[in-house]
């Protein structure tokens, strides 16, 4: 059991804050994206949607 509870205090100190990181940073990309160039934006969106 100590293992399992220490990849679980490992995951939410050293993983899960990077993951949170990272998709701040993607919505701020996406969000300049939008603002600086919004056709190509939505042109993106649309085919990474499928």
């Amino acid at each position: 059991m100590t293992v399992v509870a220490d990849y679980a205090a490992l995951y939410e100190l050293e993983i899960r804050p990077r993951h949170r990181v990272r998709r701040a940073l993607a919505l701020a990309v996406w969000t300049g994206l939008f603002l600086v160039r919004p056709k190509l934006a939505l042109e993106i969106w649309r085919e990474r949607r499928g």
